[in-house]
């Protein structure tokens, strides 16, 4: 009987251990962590700390991927902060943000890099 119940208790911690995995591999990947990480080549371009801008996206809504995205490379880029206005010394261009063409906004400006993932530096040429 002792064996029995052993063998019971072993085979449910294995269903148990088994479920837990399927759940942790149906979890999405943390996609705000990756976000993160692709900011981090631009941080050895930017100031050591003080505000650094952030251009919006062309589009007046940037919708929930455009506010995550600011707020990756926010988080990224600490102690700098990171503000969604133009006029800055440098300013940071996620992926996607400038119009495609040219953007206007970014008249005055040259690019100082672009992280393999698109994102890109830019800075005043007359601070």
């Amino acid at each position: 009987m002792v064996k029995f119940l052993a063998g019971g208790a072993i085979l449910w911690a294995l269903v148990a251990a088994g479920a837990g995995l399927r759940a942790a591999l149906a979890m999405p990947a943390d996609s705000m962590g990756h976000l993160e990480a692709e900011f981090l080549p631009l941080a050895s371009y930017l100031p050591p700390r003080g505000e650094v801008g952030y251009l919006k996206p062309f589009e007046d809504t940037p919708g929930d991927d455009g506010v995550r995205t600011h707020y990756a490379a926010q988080y990224a880029l600490v102690p700098r902060v990171v503000v969604a206005e133009e006029g800055r010394e440098f300013v940071i261009v996620a992926r996607d943000t400038a119009r495609p063409g040219g953007d206007a906004r970014l008249d005055g400006y040259f690019l100082v890099t672009r992280a393999a993932s698109g994102h890109s530096v830019y800075r005043r040429l007359a601070p």
